[in-house]
């Protein structure tokens, strides 16, 4: 067969991944709707003006896909999207919680667990109080790690903060930005290497290293938010220990660090800032991400509006559960088999009375004998097939067999009913 080209940091499915997948979402969007989060749905295309907005994405408008001669652009992710919504709709009640689930596209450098083409997973609080919000926020990502079974550690910093600190330390106001944007690559880039970058900006060598201490410092988290208490009055040190207390209110499995590296890539980000890291150390990049964003809503010419949202990096999280080893091919729990051509018909009438129970049920629509219809149905790893042959149909009966024990018995259609929900 000639090689077919696909695109870079693109993927295609399998069956058995992309039904792990839509469940896997499902779990996560029911947690959201309990915590009263509502749903809206935006265009996957966004102006260019508006992905281009000052104060959006900062320097990583180089990954804007643009669609050349239209002035549009593939949304670089969901927040944007909301921030134009939000400004666009000032009816809305406040707060606005609202969760959206979707495709995002990046011009990136595809690596693993990186990809130009993925799905994330938002929720965000429009005009709420900020360590309330903060925390709801958080508490309701946590919930949906904890309902999928997977192990996280939630690191928290607050990027006013951190301009307060800089301010104490002698970095100039106008250097904030690339400080912090060098600071949040410490995971990757490790500690010498950001000591270098921070050389290159000409901070000085005190200021670069009050810094180093500031991101590698050890403890726990009230020493570290005592830490900086002594350096700095700012509010966002109360706001910072407020969010902890009330997240512990939750009642989550994860663990909570103060982690004063955590600053976001992203520039419209102005307090408090969050990223799920991976327990298992199964992947190694972050799992989930967010922060408050107060000014964003405010450059699409609406209100002025306190914001906060988290994305869970759907893609990071399949990978890191190792999906593709799923072995649920279907959503079908049965499949219904005619012996001969003569018994179709009595087969679909079967097929059909199921589905008309609520049991998600396939029914052969190919000419081949038994042998191969019960082969394709191992193939695909149906739990139960129904064999509809001359003398069931006469009786009105089928023969359940399970195909995971490879038991089989001939039974009336609602008694294989039973069967199959035990």
């Amino acid at each position: 067969m000639a090689e077919v080209p696909v695109p870079r940091g693109v993927r295609d499915l399998m069956p058995n991944e992309a039904l792990f997948r839509n469940e896997l979402i499902k779990k996560i969007e029911l947690v959201y709707q309990r915590f009263g989060f509502l749903t809206i749905d935006t265009p996957m295309l966004e102006s260019m003006d508006v992905l281009n907005a000052k104060g959006a994405i900062g320097e990583d408008t180089k990954l804007i896909y643009e669609i050349k001669g239209d002035k549009l652009g593939l949304r670089y992710d969901l927040t944007i999207s909301l921030a134009r919504y939000v400004a666009m709709h000032q009816e809305l009640p406040l707060p606005f919680k609202r969760y959206a689930i979707g495709k995002v596209w990046r011009r990136d450098e595809p690596q693993k667990g990186r990809y130009r083409e993925f799905t994330q997973a938002d929720i965000d609080i429009v005009g709420g109080e900020t360590s309330a919000s903060d925390a709801e926020i958080i508490a309701a990502a946590a919930t949906a790690f904890d309902e999928l079974g997977v192990s996280y550690t939630i690191k928290i910093s607050n990027r006013a903060l951190m301009n307060s600190l800089l301010d104490k330390f002698g970095v100039k106001s106008e250097l904030h930005v690339e400080t912090m944007r060098i600071i949040d690559k410490l995971a990757k880039l490790g500690r010498d290497k950001v000591i270098e970058l921070l050389n290159g900006l000409g901070l000085g060598r005190d200021p670069v290293s009050r810094i180093d201490d500031l991101i590698n410092l050890e403890g726990s988290n009230d020493d570290k938010i005592a830490f900086v208490g002594k350096i700095t009055n700012d509010k966002s040190v109360e706001e910072l220990a407020n969010l902890i207390k009330f997240i512990g209110t939750y009642g989550i499995k994860g663990k909570i660090s103060v982690d004063f590296s955590v600053v976001r890539g992203l520039d419209y980000y102005t307090g408090s800032v969050f990223e799920f890291v991976d327990s298992s150390g199964k992947m190694g990049s972050s799992i989930a991400g967010g922060g408050r964003y107060d000014g964003l809503i405010g450059a699409y010419g609406g209100r002025q509006l306190p914001a906060v949202g988290i994305t869970m990096g759907i893609d990071r999280i399949l990978d890191m559960m190792d999906f593709s080893n799923s072995p649920r091919y279907t959503y079908a729990r049965l499949f219904v088999i005619n012996v001969k051509p003569n018994n179709y018909q009595y087969a679909l009438k079967t097929a059909n009375w199921f589905r008309s129970q609520g049991i998600a049920t396939d029914v052969n629509v190919s000419n081949r004998n038994i042998s191969n219809q019960l082969s394709y149905a191992n193939a695909l790893k149906f739990p139960f097939a129904a064999i509809a042959g001359d003398a069931e149909e006469k009786d009105n009966k089928v023969k359940l067999r399970n195909l995971v024990t490879g038991e089989e018995i001939t039974v009336t259609p609602q008694e294989a009913l039973g069967i199959i929900n035990r």
